[in-house]
C-alpha cells in the first residue's frame, strides 16, 4: 500500500509568512525521503512559488489567501500553491538570463523553481486565481 502524508496551509497574503511555508516544505520533503540539500532546494522552489502567489497573484492583499498543500509520498514530493487573485502569465515573465535582466534585483524565481523540480504545471482557477503544482520524483539508488 502506498504511503502518503499531506500538510495543508491556508495563509493570508503576507510576505512575512514565507519562512513558515519554506520550513514546512523542507520538512515534508524530508518525510518524502529527500536528503538535506534536496529538501532545501524543494523548500526554495515552494518559497518562490508562494512569493509569486502573494505578490503577483494576490497583489499582497492580506484579505486574499494563499493555499498550500505539501505532499510526501512513495513517489516523491509535490506542492500545490494557489492564489485568489488575478494570477500571472508565467510565459510572459522576462528571461532572467538575457540582457538587462541579468542585473535585475528580482525575477529569478521561475528559473529557480524550474531548476529544482521535475515538473511544473500552471492552471487557472475558477472564478479567480492561479494554481502552481511542483513535483519532484524520488530516485531509487
Amino acid at each position: 500500500m502506498a504511503s502518503r502524508t499531506s500538510l495543508k496551509l491556508v495563509l493570508s497574503s503576507e510576505v512575512r509568512l514565507i519562512d513558515l511555508i519554506h520550513m514546512a516544505a523542507e520538512k515534508v520533503a524530508q518525510v518524502a525521503g529527500f536528503d538535506a540539500d534536496e529538501s532545501l532546494n524543494l523548500g526554495l522552489a515552494v518559497r518562490e512559488a508562494a512569493i509569486n502567489a502573494i505578490i503577483h497573484g494576490n497583489g499582497s492583499d492580506p484579505n486574499l489567501e494563499v493555499h498550500v498543500t505539501l505532499t510526501a509520498s512513495d513517489e516523491g514530493f509535490s506542492a500545490h500553491i494557489a492564489d485568489e487573485g488575478e494570477g500571472f502569465d508565467p510565459d510572459a515573465a522576462p528571461d532572467p538570463t538575457k540582457g538587462d535582466n541579468l542585473l535585475a534585483t528580482s525575477g529569478r524565481g521561475l528559473l529557480l523553481m524550474r531548476s529544482f523540480v521535475d515538473d511544473i504545471v500552471y492552471s487557472r482557477r475558477a472564478p479567480r486565481g492561479m494554481e502552481v503544482i511542483l513535483r519532484k520524483r524520488r530516485t531509487t539508488s
